[in-house]
């Protein structure tokens, strides 16, 4: 009898400490619900306005998809771990750090933001194994590209990777550009490379006059341009350039959102909802909100002249 109630209570245990699953399109609908999963504290994609409102293009893009299904929207802000690999395990198959009101570890149903890349879609782990094949990747609805932020007052406009042994930039911490800066060209550019928790912290630096650069996300940096209160008064001669730097690795690359592979008629209703809105330029129009020089994927960019390109008929 006793080893009956030790089963029992570990049954129990263990039934309470799975994570509530992510759901179908037929789930979704008859829930009328859909939990959308973007970051946190990131704009100007994802984060929350001086009201305390949700706001960015990703949140934009969110009400945008649970309009199109007929559902109420179900926000889950991601805080990111080291890798999109992690988020999308924590966030769409495994569900660890998200949690319930009532204490449950948490899926959800799409993550946006996510690359939209062949070559990582299909990546193998250390074993030779699929390494997303629990996540269907689809829907890139933005090209993103590297860029930077100089102050004229200080220094010329960049025009070689030089100008990094010279002036000092900053970068976010765990970035591209930050292990670009503190490695490239045997270190040369390392002394002058100062890191901040975030992009707009280094921004700030910029507009005080303790660095002469900021390298990151062109979206980011021309949202910040663009915003004239509480990240420090706008420069007159602050200044933004796109540079190609060697050894940088890809200048620009697609986004798009991820559900769990199970999952794919989700997906397909959910891709022609971002279709729909490409085509009648809410995407545009959403990047204007924000300052942003919005640049949808390639394959929409000759769109006018070929407008199959935009019914998905190609």
């Amino acid at each position: 009898m006793r080893k009956l109630m030790v089963t029992l209570c570990l049954m129990l245990v263990l039934s309470l400490s799975q994570p509530l699953q992510a759901l179908s399109y037929d789930d979704i609908q008859a829930r009328g619900e859909i939990a959308i999963a973007v970051y946190r504290d990131f704009p100007p994609y994802s984060f929350t306005d001086e009201n305390g409102e949700p706001a960015g293009i990703d949140i934009e893009l969110a009400k945008a998809l649970a309009q199109g299904l007929g559902v109420k929207l179900d926000l889950r802000w991601m805080t990111p771990d080291e890798t999109v690999d992690d988020d999308m395990r924590n966030y769409l198959w495994k569900g660890m750090n998200l949690t319930s009101e009532d204490g449950q570890r948490v899926k959800a149903d799409v993550m946006l933001r996510v690359p939209y890349d062949r070559e990582f879609a299909f990546k193998r782990d250390d074993l030779g194994l699929p390494a997303h094949e629990l996540v269907h990747m689809f829907a890139p609805y933005q090209r993103e590209r590297w860029a930077m932020a100089y102050d004229a007052a200080q220094m010329d406009k960049p025009q070689t990777a030089a100008r990094f042994m010279y002036y000092p930039v900053g970068v976010e911490v765990d970035t591209v550009p930050q292990f670009y800066l503190t490695t490239a060209m045997g270190g040369r550019f390392r002394d002058n490379t100062h890191t901040f928790p975030s992009v707009p912290e280094a921004f700030r630096a910029l507009r005080s006059g303790d660095v002469a650069m900021v390298m990151g996300m062109a979206s980011q940096l021309e949202w910040l341009h663009q915003k004239p209160g509480g990240e420090g008064k706008k420069a007159p001669t602050e200044q933004l350039t796109e540079l190609a730097f060697p050894l940088l690795g890809r200048s620009d690359w697609e986004l798009g959102m991820a559900v769990h592979a199970n999952y794919r008629q989700l997906a397909y209703a959910l891709e022609d909802i971002v279709m729909e809105h490409i085509n009648n330029g809410d995407f545009i129009r959403w990047g204007e909100k924000y300052g942003v020089d919005y640049q949808l994927p390639e394959r929409f960019l000759s769109a006018q002249t070929d407008p199959e390109i935009m019914t998905g008929t190609q």
